[in-house]
């Protein structure tokens, strides 16, 4: 396996994303650097942030629903493979060979016409065979700022507990975490003494609290990653937050209407055979209270 790193630290208590992007805001602009959603958006913008925008959510952290919101906005947005391939794959290739990380898999071509297309949103990006995160593996982030300085970096968190509650029902991945991808530390690399140590003294069900401990340095890692590189736009909200759609909205200047309600695949699918769509619009008002706990819950892609 690739090395990767996450901070190192006790207890990851983080503040919420709102006082995260309050922070991050205060120095955009002590520093000078425009805020895009602050702009109008101009006549030839589907939406106010910079291009690309790449999702760094982990699975299970709405992937999804970042890919269907884009693509309700006009973009045109991809989620785990492009037509060249899976991403996290190609991007991992690129990282080997020292090319911007999303060279060869960053078009749309037309099948009936032709034409060929940027993709201009990318979600769903890592994998387990062969392993490869860009926001965990070293140099990942460093090449996304060296090729794309002036993209945006997007971020849905989740609830940790309830994320890996949702892991923990999906197939093998954390199982392929430890085993393919090193996470549980057992790498020979002294990057990752503190997290096999961590794992080792962890106790629960399926190593829960290692997973969550996980989760929330991923979010740091990248909260810092944000903080230094400031050419860069980053964008952060909360699954759970009952306004996540309008922050949406003001964040990107896509219809809050576009947010979906995105299910799980197989498991799901089998359970609903009348179902013709994975995603579903919602009605926010109405069902707000429901889905939040529907999230909370775990069951989310």
């Amino acid at each position: 396996p690739l090395l990767w790193s996450l901070p190192t630290r006790g207890h990851f208590d983080l503040p919420s994303a709102d006082e995260f992007m309050k922070s991050y805001i205060a120095e955009k602009r002590r520093l000078g650097k425009d805020i895009p959603w602050e702009m109008p958006l101009g006549d030839e913008q589907a939406v106010k942030l910079p291009l690309p925008i790449i999702g760094l959510n982990f699975p299970k952290s709405a992937t999804l629903t970042l890919k269907e919101f884009f693509s309700c906005g006009g973009l045109t947005a991809i989620h785990t493979s492009a037509q060249q391939g899976r991403i996290a794959i190609c991007m991992r290739e690129n990282l080997l060979a020292g090319n911007a990380p999303l060279n060869g898999c960053n078009h749309t071509q037309d099948e009936k016409t032709g034409e060929v297309k940027p993709n201009d949103f990318f979600s769903d990006i890592g994998t387990q065979a062969p392993c490869y995160y860009s926001s965990l593996h070293d140099g990942g982030l460093e090449a996304i700022a060296e090729h794309y300085p002036h993209a945006t970096i997007m971020l849905v968190t989740r609830n940790a507990k309830s994320w890996h509650r949702s892991m923990s029902g999906w197939g093998s991945i954390l199982k392929h975490w430890q085993t393919r991808c090193g996470f549980d530390g057992n790498l020979n690399h002294t990057k990752s003494d503190y997290w096999h140590k961590k794992w080792i003294l962890s106790t629960g069900r399926k190593k829960e609290n290692y997973w969550i401990d996980f989760y929330n340095a991923h979010t740091q890692k990248i909260r810092d990653f944000a903080m230094k590189n400031p050419s860069l736009t980053y964008v952060e909200v909360e699954l759970e937050d009952e306004n996540m759609a309008n922050k949406m909205e003001y964040y990107t200047g896509v219809p809050s209407t576009c947010v979906m309600d995105c299910h799980p695949g197989p498991k799901w699918v089998r359970e609903h055979p009348n179902a013709t769509r994975r995603c579903v619009p919602v009605d926010w008002d109405g069902q707000k209270e429901s889905l939040m706990q529907f999230y909370r819950n775990g069951a989310v892609t």
